[in-house]
């Protein structure tokens, strides 16, 4: 008499997979803008040091947070840097900024290629910001109550 051995499996069916990206799908997804310009907040501690520069320093620090939320949105495509004293930076109008030699003490540099600097003196709210760099950078920024 013959028997026989009866081999059951059971077959469980796989999660269902998303078909995956090729690489250029993934790339542009996940790539930053092309960096077409430079915003550089620049200040110089060792010549605030007196009580007078103490508050010019503070108020000048106050602003520059909000300088920096306003750059992060509206011009994503504009590296923001900020710049001490003894920093050198190479800019992209081929230039290079030095704090030590900068007049004012405090102050903002917009660059790009192809266009000449603009400096920023003095004390800048961030809607003065966005409003300088909507016009150097040719776009328009939320932040910037001038329509």
């Amino acid at each position: 008499m013959l028997t026989g051995i009866l081999i059951a499996t059971t077959l469980q069916a796989a999660p269902a997979q998303k078909p995956k990206q090729t690489t250029k799908q993934t790339a542009k997804q996940t790539a930053k803008p092309k960096i077409r310009g430079i915003a550089v907040a620049y200040y110089d501690e060792g010549r605030l040091r007196g009580p007078d520069g103490k508050s010019t320093l503070e108020n000048f620090l106050f602003f520059l947070k909000h300088i920096q939320e306003v750059a992060k949105e509206d011009f994503p495509d504009v590296e923001f840097r900020v710049l001490r004293r003894g920093e050198l930076l190479r800019l992209p109008d081929g230039t290079a900024l030095n704090v030590q030699t900068l007049e004012p003490e405090t102050g903002y540099v917009l660059s790009m290629s192809g266009r000449k600097r603009k400096m920023l003196e003095g004390l800048q709210t961030d809607a003065d910001f966005a409003c300088a760099a909507a016009a150097f950078f040719r776009r328009p920024s939320k932040a910037c109550p001038k329509k």
